[in-house]
C-alpha cells in the first residue's frame, strides 16, 4: 500500500512540475532566446543590397511587389513582372512590354536599376508601369 502511494505522489509531482514548466515557457515558438547579433547584421546587409518596388499594369490595374537589386536589368524586371502579373503567354515577346517610371511614361527604362536611380518603396519610392506596346 505504501509503495502505491509513493508512486502516485511521484506521478502527481511530475505532472505538477510539467505544468509549472509549461506555464513559465514562452508563448510563441522561436521566442525562447534572442537572435545573435551576427544574424541581424547579415539581414541588414542583405536588405541594403535588395529593395522593394511596385510594378503595375495601369490598363488592367494589376499590381505586384517585387524585390530587386541594383544590378538587376530592366529586361529582368519586365520578365518577372509579366510572370507575376499573369502576362507570361509564350506567344507574346518580352520586347512588346515597356517599363516606365509611374511619374514619367514618356521614356521607356533601359539598363540596370542603378542606372535608373530607383528608390525603395515608401512615400517617395519607385513604382514602375509595365505597359504592353507591341
Amino acid at each position: 500500500m505504501a509503495r502505491r502511494s509513493i508512486l502516485s505522489i511521484a506521478a502527481v509531482a511530475f505532472v505538477a512540475l510539467c505544468l509549472l514548466r509549461s506555464s513559465l515557457a514562452p508563448a510563441f515558438a522561436g521566442s525562447a532566446g534572442q537572435q545573435p547579433v551576427v544574424r541581424g547584421s547579415r539581414v541588414a546587409l542583405a536588405a541594403e543590397k535588395r529593395f522593394e518596388v511596385f510594378v503595375t499594369n495601369p490598363s488592367v490595374g494589376a499590381r505586384t511587389r517585387m524585390m530587386i537589386s541594383p544590378s538587376m536589368t530592366c529586361a529582368e524586371i519586365v520578365e518577372r513582372g509579366r510572370k507575376e502579373l499573369g502576362f507570361d503567354q509564350p506567344w507574346i515577346k518580352n520586347e512588346d512590354f515597356k517599363l516606365y517610371k509611374a511619374e514619367d511614361e514618356s521614356t521607356p527604362l533601359k539598363g540596370s536599376v542603378a542606372d535608373n536611380e530607383m528608390k525603395p518603396w515608401g512615400p517617395d519610392g519607385t513604382e514602375l508601369h509595365l505597359i504592353f506596346q507591341p
